[in-house]
């Protein structure tokens, strides 16, 4: 069988489980009326009322056994070969949402969207969303994207030097120098199961917040850099990308901490 768009197919399931709450919402008011005569007393009308009530009862489940289990594959939607990043796209488009796609993960300033077929989910930043509905989700995605981004670069800034000075002792290096990002991201994703948690991508708009937040001088006083990076200078491997509110590709490489001057 074909499968269904999905607005298609939880439109058509909708409509069943709608006849089902009409249906069980009479139930529920047959038995409220059989209450209400048992509170007043009411003994003469009080099995006429019971089987009404049961009448009710057995519509209303009739109803609920033809509310098959919804035939939608919900995992072939959310993958890569699946219609959902389309559909999203369509939605936010109508929605006035700006997002941006690459390779399967959505930029939706300022949190990042991506599927998780075998969760029937997709997950914005760390939280699992399980309302996957296009729609739903570039509503949600509007009242995100209206609202400033939740970063802390004071306490960023703070880690990245230490992973600075831990990769500038590992590889015995005297100097303050360029050290590369994609090498960082290894040390602060050091421990088991931390990489799935904090991924590259979450690193990459970590480091772009803290780009633009203006805040360039830690607490020990070392000052940071990011070297512009060039695709022709540095190998695509080692520079890291983060899609900008406009769509644009920002681009890192490296970072270097100047040590404070003597006396500060």
């Amino acid at each position: 069988m074909k499968q269904l768009d999905i607005n298609e197919t939880l439109n058509a399931y909708n409509q069943d489980v709608g006849k089902w709450l009409d249906l069980a919402k009479k139930a529920t008011s047959a038995v409220q009326k059989l209450q209400k005569a048992v509170d007043a007393g009411n003994i003469r009308d009080l099995e006429r009322l019971r089987q009404a009530a049961l009448a009710a009862a057995e519509v209303a489940g009739r109803q609920a056994e033809q509310c098959r289990p919804l035939d939608f594959d919900c995992a072939a939607y959310l993958s890569p070969e699946g219609t959902f990043l389309e559909d999203l796209k369509a939605a936010a488009e109508d929605a006035g949402v700006r997002l941006y796609e690459r390779d399967g993960t959505v930029f939706c300033y300022p949190v990042l969207v991506r599927a998780e077929p075998e969760m029937s989910a997709v997950r914005i930043d760390k939280k699992l969303e399980y309302n996957i509905r296009p729609t739903v989700l570039a509503a949600a995605l509007r009242k995100m994207q209206a609202r400033e981004p939740r970063s802390k670069p004071e306490r960023f800034i703070e880690a990245l030097l230490e992973a600075y000075l831990l990769l500038r002792a590992r590889k015995g290096i005297d100097g303050y120098i360029d050290l590369p990002l994609t090498e960082i991201y290894k040390l602060l994703v050091i421990l088991p199961g931390t990489g799935k948690e904090y991924t590259q991508l979450d690193f990459a708009r970590d480091i772009y917040f803290l780009d633009i937040s203006g805040l360039s001088l830690t607490r020990k006083g070392y000052r940071l850099s990011l070297p512009a990076s060039t695709v022709s200078r540095e190998r695509a491997s080692r520079t890291i990308t983060f899609v900008t509110r406009d769509g644009h590709d920002k681009l890192y490489s490296s970072v270097r901490f100047a040590a404070p001057a003597k006396g500060e």
